[in-house]
């Protein structure tokens, strides 16, 4: 099987002996969408380039690009360039997590964090404390606890014209539980509420038999919600069990339990399923 991995820069270590393992069995590449974008805008891939399956790890939009082409080709990506749009924009998550009865914040979207200030000062209710966020997911976004409306007033500034979204803050025990899914197989550990601390090594691992039967439903369910075999979930555990913070495309399973072996199990099984139904 060929395996192409979507990714513009080098790729973390796990992810890195991901690709060592699947290497052993596979054909594997690392290819730069922004390389690969403009040719493919002319004419569609070739069909002795095209690899069987493709990660689509970059979140950018000629990668997003190239995943569509791919498609077309008919190459299995994973995640699918819409469901990796979806994680992406936080809207759209929250709405479909809505529709597909996932627990998760009340949310409010805005076309700028000005006009958020602005409907708020004209007297529109919204339930403080909110945590306010880019509408699009990346590196470097605002996603910050805000109290009242002088400390939202604070933000103008510098996110006036940033799409934003407003969550309801969910009251919780202080911790986030951080779920890791590859196919079918969920890792967890507990990490300090991400409002207050960002430290990745204060992760601590739960061991499968720690993970509550609803914790992994609910985990599963936001994927299935967004269309993600691989993907990452935030959970909040509330007195009202567990609530969907956020959903990730493709993170980097740094916190996974042995994600290599995961990783070969699922695309080995997928694109055989892929390709036995096409």
């Amino acid at each position: 099987m060929k395996i192409c991995l979507l990714a513009e820069s080098a790729t973390n270590p796990v992810l890195s002996s991901v690709l060592d393992a699947l290497a052993e069995r596979h054909s594997v590449t690392v290819s730069d969408p922004r390389a690969m974008a403009p040719a493919l805008a002319r004419s569609a891939f070739p069909p002795d380039d095209l690899a069987d399956v493709y990660l689509l790890k970059s979140r950018s939009p000629e990668a997003q690009a190239v995943a569509y082409s791919a498609e077309r080709a008919g190459a299995v990506v994973v995640n699918g360039p819409r469901a990796t749009g979806a994680a992406l924009d936080r809207w759209a998550m929250a709405t479909m997590l809505d529709l597909a009865g996932v627990p998760a914040p009340r949310t409010w979207a805005f076309p700028t964090l000005t006009l958020m200030a602005r409907d708020v000062l004209a007297q529109r209710f919204l339930p403080w404390p909110l945590v306010v966020k880019s509408r699009t997911s990346s590196r470097g976004d605002l996603v910050t606890l805000v109290r009242d409306l002088h400390a939202l007033l604070e933000l103008v500034p510098e996110w006036g014209d940033e799409p934003v979204i407003a969550q309801e803050f969910i009251a919780n025990d202080g911790f986030d539980i951080k779920c890791w899914v590859i196919g079918g197989e969920l890792s967890a550990a507990r990490r300090p509420g991400a409002l207050e601390v960002l430290d990745k090594t204060s992760d601590v691992a739960l061991d499968p038999d720690q993970v509550p039967a609803e914790w992994s439903r609910v985990a599963f369910a936001a994927g299935a919600a967004l269309g993600l075999n691989l993907f990452g979930v935030d959970l909040l555990i509330t007195d009202r069990g567990p609530v969907v913070i956020d959903v990730n495309a493709f993170p980097g399973f740094r916190g996974a339990h042995d994600p290599a072996a995961s990783m070969l199990r699922f695309l080995e099984s997928h694109a055989a399923e892929s390709m036995v139904a096409s």
